[in-house]
């Protein structure tokens, strides 16, 4: 199939979000571009009305709705649903990405950052700022900076993806073709892993505009799965090392020390689901732990000696992660 010019393929996983995938579809129609654009949509065999509403905008905007149906959950049989279904349905020069439980407010959103990207070859993708709604208490909120940036892999690795929010990002298309291993290691870990990889081909524009919300903890999420749950959180991790030390060794060993300071500070991450505080004064991990922020000492210190405060605040003062 030719291109027809589509100038941004927008990919868009949907499960359940009869709730939300209403908003998110208008943000995507919405768009005010001098190009065309086209938004592959996959639902994954929800069990709500989310591919009703889904066809509803298909029939209403056949030129940019393109929907993948699934009879049969993909997800749970761990399917590549990116790489197998929606990648070959792209023709964009660039991706753009959304969540079925997140929306676009802005929209200028895709003319700003296409028109960055196409003026600067030397970066690999475009960021922007994005609000945030706490699902269980309703706050809003925006803990992204304000002022407007550049990211480079330094920013990305050490950020653990807190410098933006994936439905924010835009990316050049190359970066979804021949995609390396540490890509596909685990879930969990995949915008991550994107992140360090594009960081690698190139820089990174963030514009602290707002142009997106992020819903946190929507009912199976992985947010919401994560939980407090602290065996989780120690696979997560795990697996997180995994993946990092696959991207250091796709870099050819060039960013070694970057690499080995974020191996660090995640293994101190497992010591503090483990509860194991101490260790964090004992060599190798002080290294690592001197290097925390003063807000994930605090973090630490009461989780430490007093968890019923931490909670309290991570509820009613934006410790949301």
């Amino acid at each position: 199939m030719e291109n027809d010019n589509i100038i941004v393929s927008i990919y868009c996983k949907a499960y359940n979000h009869e709730k939300y995938i209403r908003d998110c579809l208008e943000g995507f129609v919405s768009q005010k571009t001098n190009f065309k654009y086209e938004v592959i949509i996959h639902d994954d065999a929800s069990t709500d009305r989310t591919a009703d509403i889904i066809r509803e905008y298909e029939r209403k905007y056949p030129d940019i709705i393109r929907p993948i149906y699934q009879t049969e959950n993909q997800y749970s049989q761990r399917v590549p649903v990116l790489s197998k279904f929606m990648l070959p349905m792209m023709r964009g020069k660039y991706i753009a990405c959304c969540e079925g439980d997140d929306y676009w407010t802005d929209e200028d959103k895709l003319q700003l950052q296409v028109d960055f990207l196409e003026a600067n070859p030397d970066f690999s993708a475009c960021v922007h700022n994005t609000e945030i709604i706490n699902m269980s208490n309703g706050r809003k909120f925006v803990n992204y900076p304000t002022e407007d940036n550049v990211y480079v892999l330094k920013d990305v690795i050490s950020g653990s993806m807190n410098c933006y929010h994936t439905s924010s990002l835009v990316y050049r298309i190359e970066y979804a073709k021949d995609r390396p291993e540490f890509l596909r290691m685990h879930t969990g870990v995949g915008d991550y892993s994107l992140s360090i990889y594009l960081a690698l081909g190139g820089k990174i524009k963030y514009f602290g505009r707002v142009m997106s919300v992020y819903r946190y903890g929507t009912e199976g999420s992985w947010t919401r799965r994560m939980g407090n749950d602290s065996q989780k959180k120690i696979s997560s991790c795990k697996k997180r090392i995994e993946m990092l030390e696959a991207a250091n060794e796709y870099s050819e060993h060039r960013y070694d020390k970057l690499f080995a300071d974020k191996i660090g500070a995640t293994r101190c991450e497992i010591l503090i689901a483990e509860k194991n505080y101490s260790a964090l004064k004992d060599e190798p991990y002080r290294q690592y732990y001197d290097k925390f922020s003063k807000k994930d000492k605090i973090k630490v210190f009461l989780l430490r000696y007093c968890p019923f405060i931490y909670h309290i605040l991570r509820r009613f003062r934006r410790f949301y992660i």
